[in-house]
C-alpha cells in the first residue's frame, strides 16, 4: 500500500487516515460489468485502486470511478462464502440445501431467478452434470416447505415468502390457476400425497379438477384420465364415492393398447394400477390386452400390469407369457431387468437358464462390441452374481455347461465379467472345469472374425476414446484438481474413476483390434453351417421356418435374423450340415427347441 500524504481526490483528503475510507483493502465488492473482486490494494498517492476480478485480475481503476461503480458486498454474502468457505458450501448442498438456497436468494435479491442460481453454483459446488438433478430434488422439497415462493418461469425470481403458507395451500393455488395442464396433474399428484390438507381443501381440490375437467381444451385425454382417478383417491378420503357420470374416470379410459401405452407412460404408479383395475372391472378383453403390453412396457408399467394380473388371479396366464416373451426373445430390456431387480416368489419359474440367454441376446442387441457398463441388464448379471445363483439354483449340470459355454462365447461380457461369471457357475458345477480352462485359452488367442463395416466402427470407437473421451477426462481431472482438498474432492474421485475406466476400454479396444481380421464372407462354403452363412431352421415342434444368418464377431442384428457367430446360438450351429437336426441352447425345454437344418447359402459378399 502507498504513503497516506498525498490526497488528490476530494473525497481522500477529507479522510484522516485509510480505516475512514468508504472503500478498505481486503473487502469483497461487486462492479456491473466484471463481476465479483476483492480489494488488493488501495494508492492514495495516485488515486487509484488495485481489484483482482476474476476475468481481470489485479485490475487498477481510478478511485472516483470505483466509488461510482463498485459496490461493497457483505461477509455473508454467497460471493464471499464461496471465495472463503468453499467447503462449506459443498457440504451444504448435500445436508442442507434449502439453507444453501435461502443464501443465493438473500445475496441475489431480485436476480435470484434458476439460471443465476445454477450459474452461481456450478461448477465449484456442484457438478453441472448434477446440477439438473440436485435442482429436481431441491424444488420438490422447496414446494412442500413453503418458506420460498417458486415462479412458474426460470428468468422470474426466487423470493423469500413473507408469511409462511402451507404447502398444501399453495399446491391448491396452483390446482386452481394452473400455469399448464401438466403443473396442474403435478398439483394434484402431490395434494393426493399430502397428509395435511384439511377437508374443505380436499373439496376444493375435487372442484378444481371438475373445472378442468369439464374444459374441452387445455389438458389432453391422458391428463385427465390421471386427474380422474386424483379426484376419485380425494374423494375416498373426505369419506365421499367415486364420481360417476360424464366426468367419472370411465368416461377417459383408453380403447386400444396404443392409447393405453401412451396413457400410462404419462403417470404416476399409484395412478397407473388404478386405471388398469377399472379396465379389468369394465372392459371385456382387458385381460388379454394388458397380457399383450407387458413384454414392452417400462418397469413402473410392469409393476402395475403384474400388480393388477395377480389381483385378478391371472398369475398362470401372466407367467405363461412373460416365459413366452423370454423364449421369443420379445420382451424388452427395460421390462426384463425389473424382473430381475425384483425377483418376487411370482417370477421364480422364469429364472432358468432360457433367461440366462435372453438376457445376453438383449445385450448384444443393445450394443455394438463389448456392452455398456452403464446398462441395467448388465449390472444385474455381473453385479453381486445373484441373478446368476438364481437362474443356476434348479438347473442341470447340461444347463451349466450351456451357461458357461455362452459366457465364454459372448462378445458383449468383459474379460473380468467373464471371469466372475465362470467362477460362480465352477463353484456350483465343478465338473465344467474342462470346458471353461479350454475356451478362456481359445477365447483369449484365438483370431476375430469381423466384417469390415464392424471393423470399421470399432476403430471409430478407438479413434473417438483417443481424441475426444480422454482428453475431455483429462481436462475434467484438472478442473477437478483446482477445487482442492483432493480427500474430500467427490469431483476429483468421480473423474479419476472414469480415467480408469476409458483406460480399460481404450486397452480391450487395440486388443480386439490386433485379434481382429476383416472380411467380405465371399466365397464361404456351404457345405456345412460356416461363419458368413445363411441357414434356414425348420421347428420340429410347431413346423415353422426361419432364417439365421451367421456373421462375424461383432455383428449382430436380431431384427434382421444376424448373429455373431460366437454368440450361443451361432455356436450350437457351426459344423452342422443341411439335414442335421440341432437342440438350439436357447430355445427353452428340449422338446420345444429341435430344429432341422433344411438349407446353408452363402450369404456375403457383405458391403463395407
Amino acid at each position: 500500500m502507498s504513503s497516506q500524504n498525498a490526497r488528490p481526490l476530494e473525497e481522500i483528503s477529507s479522510a484522516s487516515s485509510q480505516n475512514n475510507l468508504p472503500l478498505s483493502v481486503g473487502e469483497y465488492c461487486l462492479h456491473r460489468s466484471w463481476g465479483f473482486g476483492l480489494i488488493r490494494e488501495i494508492s492514495l498517492d495516485s488515486g487509484s485502486i488495485i481489484i483482482d476480478f476474476k476475468e481481470k485480475p489485479r485490475h487498477r481503476m481510478q478511485w472516483q470511478y470505483a466509488l461510482q461503480s463498485v459496490e461493497l458486498v457483505s461477509r455473508d454474502h454467497l460471493f464471499v462464502v464461496k471465495a472463503e468457505k468453499l467447503a462449506m458450501l459443498r457440504e451444504q448442498a448435500v445436508s442442507d440445501p434449502l439453507a444453501l438456497v435461502e443464501l443465493c436468494v438473500r445475496s441475489l435479491g431480485e436476480g435470484a431467478t434458476v439460471e443465476a442460481l445454477q450459474e452461481a453454483l456450478t461448477p465449484s459446488v456442484i457438478a453441472p452434470e448434477a446440477w439438473k438433478k440436485w435442482w429436481e430434488g431441491v424444488r420438490r422439497v422447496m414446494r412442500r416447505e413453503g418458506r420460498f415462493e417458486i415462479p412458474t418461469r426460470k428468468n422470474h425470481p426466487i423470493r423469500l415468502a413473507s408469511a409462511a403458507v402451507p404447502a398444501w395451500q399453495k399446491l391448491l393455488q396452483e390446482l386452481e390457476r394452473p400455469a399448464s395442464s401438466k403443473s396442474a396433474v403435478e398439483a394434484a399428484r402431490a395434494l393426493a400425497k399430502a397428509e395435511e390438507v384439511s377437508p374443505s381443501g380436499r373439496e376444493q381440490a375435487v372442484s378444481a379438477i371438475h373445472a378442468i375437467l369439464s374444459s374441452p381444451n387445455g389438458a389432453s385425454a391422458e391428463e385427465k384420465l390421471e386427474l380422474a382417478v386424483i379426484r376419485d383417491q380425494l374423494l375416498a378420503a373426505i369419506g365421499k364415492e367415486p364420481e360417476q357420470g360424464p366426468l367419472g374416470v370411465s368416461q377417459w379410459l383408453p380403447g386400444d393398447g396404443l392409447s393405453l401405452r401412451k396413457a400410462l407412460s404419462t403417470m404416476a404408479g399409484s395412478s397407473q394400477k388404478e386405471v388398469l383395475r377399472r379396465l379389468v372391472l369394465e372392459r371385456g378383453g382387458a385381460v388379454s390386452l394388458l397380457l399383450e403390453l407387458l413384454p414392452g412396457a417400462s418397469a413402473r408399467a410392469a409393476d402395475a400390469i403384474v400388480t393388477v394380473l395377480a389381483e385378478a388371479g391371472q398369475a398362470n396366464e401372466l407367467l405363461e407369457r412373460l416365459g413366452r416373451a423370454i423364449r421369443e426373445r420379445t420382451i424388452g430390456t427395460e421390462t426384463l431387468a425389473w424382473i430381475c431387480r425384483t425377483r418376487d416368489e411370482l417370477f421364480r419359474p422364469l429364472f432358468r437358464p432360457d433367461l440366462f440367454f435372453c438376457i445376453l441376446y438383449l445385450l448384444e442387441r443393445e450394443s455394438s462390441g463389448v456392452a455398456r457398463k452403464g446398462s441395467k441388464l448388465y449390472e444385474l448379471l455381473t453385479g453381486k452374481l445373484t441373478l446368476l445363483h438364481a437362474i443356476l439354483s434348479d438347473a442341470h449340470l447340461s444347463d451349466a455347461r450351456d451357461v458357461a459355454r455362452a459366457a465364454l462365447a459372448s462378445p458383449v461380457l468383459r474379460e473380468l465379467d467373464k471371469r466372475s461369471l465362470l467362477g460362480a457357475i465352477l463353484k456350483k458345477f465343478p465338473e465344467v472345469q474342462d470346458l471353461v480352462a479350454g475356451g478362456q485359452q481359445q477365447n483369449s488367442e484365438a483370431v476375430l472374425i469381423v466384417s469390415w463395416r464392424s471393423l470399421a466402427q470399432k476403430k471409430k470407437e478407438l479413434e473417438d476414446l483417443l481424441t475426444r473421451q480422454i482428453p475431455e477426462n483429462t481436462r475434467e481431472i484438472a478442473t477437478a484438481r483446482s477445487y482442492g482438498d483432493l480427500r474430500e474432492n467427490h469431483e476429483y474421485k468421480a473423474a479419476k474413476e472414469m480415467q480408469g475406466v476409458l483406460h480399460r476400454r481404450k486397452a480391450e479396444c487395440e486388443a480386439a483390434l490386433a485379434r481382429a481380421r476383416g472380411t467380405d464372407f465371399s466365397d464361404v462354403a456351404t457345405d456345412s453351417v460356416n461363419v458368413g452363412t445363411r441357414v434356414v431352421l425348420k421347428d420340429l415342434v410347431t413346423g415353422k421356418e426361419r432364417q439365421i444368418t451367421i456373421l462375424g464377431a461383432w455383428d449382430s442384428d436380431p431384427a434382421a435374423g444376424v448373429v455373431s457367430y460366437l454368440a450361443g446360438l451361432g455356436q450350437a450351429l457351426l459344423g452342422h450340415k443341411p439335414g442335421d437336426e440341432v437342440v438350439l441352447p436357447m430355445e427353452g425345454k428340449e422338446e420345444e427347441a429341435k430344429v432341422r437344418i433344411e438349407r446353408i447359402e452363402a450369404a456375403g459378399p457383405i458391403p463395407a
